[in-house]
């Protein structure tokens, strides 16, 4: 099976490296997320993403609501790491950082997706979008400062075959895309494999956990991203530039899945990790 096209930040043109840089300020994160760098690849489309969304992600208040909302779902525990055990798998004090950094860049940004793109499937999908009644306030919220951005992940092909073999038991609940998609935070976490490889073995003993926490979580964003989407159908006067939109709903159907999945395994790594 291919690997899902996308187009990296280093390979960004201007216009595209101006999306990145907004997408990546509303989530205070140091890295535009797998989905967004994927829809780079059809021409047009992210520009008409960011005009839907990005007056609206921009003021930072979808990014404070849906923060808001994960604080307040249970978190999956694993099986705590201490210092002693990051030492054993070869992870010292800068890698200690590198990691806690990693982390933190995906408990902030994979949130904001996974509302930003439940909005844009909609949209995409042309569906009725349903009456809400929670309220969210929709001025400006503060945000923080983008944490540093990460270094380029390493392609799953390069990695270690024991570390592949894990990678792939990682993905046994993610849906078909139509490609391979290994989540973007596994793939910097190998940065240090033999932690990413433990890591990975604690995660898939506790898989089901994580797929119940899934569902759970995208339920209780469901009304957030009705919210956004009517605000974003308002602005929007033609269809997504895609001569063929069923392969991309597909990938963006299988993210449905995907992102408030990795929600899910980013609270539990942040939690196992040693402060």
């Amino acid at each position: 099976m291919s690997v899902l096209a996308e187009i990296s930040v280093a390979d960004a043109d201007a216009k595209t490296s101006a999306i990145y840089r907004g997408l990546m300020q509303a989530a205070g994160a140091g890295a535009p997320a797998l989905i967004f760098r994927h829809m780079a690849t059809y021409p047009g489309l992210l520009e008409w993403v960011w005009h839907a969304v990005g007056p609206d992600l921009s003021p930072g208040w979808p990014s404070q609501a849906v923060w808001g909302i994960v604080r307040a779902q249970p978190v999956v525990s694993l099986p705590p790491l201490t210092a002693g055990d990051l030492a054993g798998l070869g992870v010292d004090s800068e890698g200690r950082l590198g990691i806690s950094r990693t982390v933190a860049n995906y408990n902030r940004m994979n949130p904001v997706m996974l509302v930003t793109i439940g909005a844009l499937r909609i949209l995409m999908r042309n569906d009725a979008i349903p009456e809400t009644t929670a309220g969210f306030p929709t001025d400006t919220a503060a945000l923080p400062p983008p944490l540093s951005e990460l270094p380029a992940p390493p392609r799953v092909a390069d990695l270690d075959p024991e570390l592949r073999a894990i990678l792939a038991e990682l993905r046994r609940t993610l849906p078909d895309a139509g490609s391979e998609v290994t989540p973007t935070l596994y793939r910097h976490l190998s940065l240090w494999p033999l932690f990413m490889a433990e890591l990975g073995r604690r995660i898939a003993d506790r898989l089901d956990d994580m797929d119940r926490a899934t569902h759970v979580l995208a339920d209780a964003c469901g009304p957030l991203i009705h919210a956004l989407a009517k605000r974003a159908e308002a602005r929007i006067s033609a269809p997504a530039p895609l001569p063929d939109p069923a392969p991309l709903l597909k990938v963006m159907d299988s993210f449905a899945y995907v992102i408030p999945h990795m929600v899910a395994v980013g609270a539990a790594v942040e939690k196992a990790l040693p402060e």
